[in-house]
């Protein structure tokens, strides 16, 4: 039985209510594991993959995320969105940052994926301190999470979270922080607050790294972007 008849049981099963019949072919991490591998192995191939095994249970998602197979990680993370998307839940963000603090996920990718969703985004009209919380972290990735994180903010025109989150930051040395702050700044100026960014850069510009500043003075009118480039 290949993964499309077994999706079509699993769907049958439970349109009949037969609880048996959907147990003895209810998907596992393992089937989305092979399924990603005959793929392009890309986010939009863990997208493809993510809706057809959007049934798949909580305890099997949670083996995929806590994987050694990188493809199989990167279709959790996808399930995590699908899941938030439907129904928002405090523990599908837990779920993800677990993960990340433990470096099972080593890939900035999986944080420019999801961070904005999954750990901004249950933040807006709320407390923000758990966003600085992960800017602590000992880990790059959490913190990377808590710069890229901000953009939920960004998009609802604030700039001060933004800004204050990357101002606890913007003095590491790390490209995995360095890179995540220029693109967040550019589009916290695009989206929020240029005049704020351009104040920002004014006072802590200087501790970015070329690459960063660069990043994030891009969309500037010529003279502002010169002169805060030196």
């Amino acid at each position: 039985m290949d993964g499309d008849d077994t999706c079509h049981l699993v769907r049958r099963a439970r349109s009949v209510g037969d609880p048996l019949l959907a147990r003895v072919v209810t998907d596992t991490a393992e089937d989305v594991v092979v399924a990603f591998a005959r793929t392009d192995g890309d986010v939009a191939a863990a997208r493809r993959v993510a809706r057809r095994y959007a049934d798949l249970g909580p305890a099997e998602r949670s083996a995929l995320l806590w994987s050694d197979d990188p493809g199989g990680r990167l279709v959790a993370v996808v399930l995590l969105l699908q899941a938030a998307r439907a129904h928002p839940d405090p523990e599908l963000t837990d779920e993800y940052l677990s993960a990340l603090r433990a470096e099972r996920l080593d890939d900035p990718a999986l944080v420019d994926l999801a961070a904005e969703e999954l750990v901004g985004a249950p933040l807006l009209g709320g407390s923000t301190g758990p966003l600085f919380a992960l800017a602590k972290s000992d880990v790059a990735l959490v913190r990377r999470a808590a710069v890229v994180a901000t953009l939920a903010f960004a998009k609802q025109g604030d700039a001060e979270v933004p800004l204050a989150v990357a101002g606890r930051l913007v003095r590491e040395r790390g490209e995995v922080v360095q890179s995540a702050l220029g693109w967040v700044l550019r589009e916290t100026g695009k989206r929020a607050s240029q005049d704020a960014l351009v104040a920002f850069l004014e006072r802590q510009g200087r501790f970015l790294g070329r690459a960063a500043l660069e990043t994030a003075t891009e969309h500037l009118p010529d003279a502002e972007r010169d002169r805060l480039r030196g």
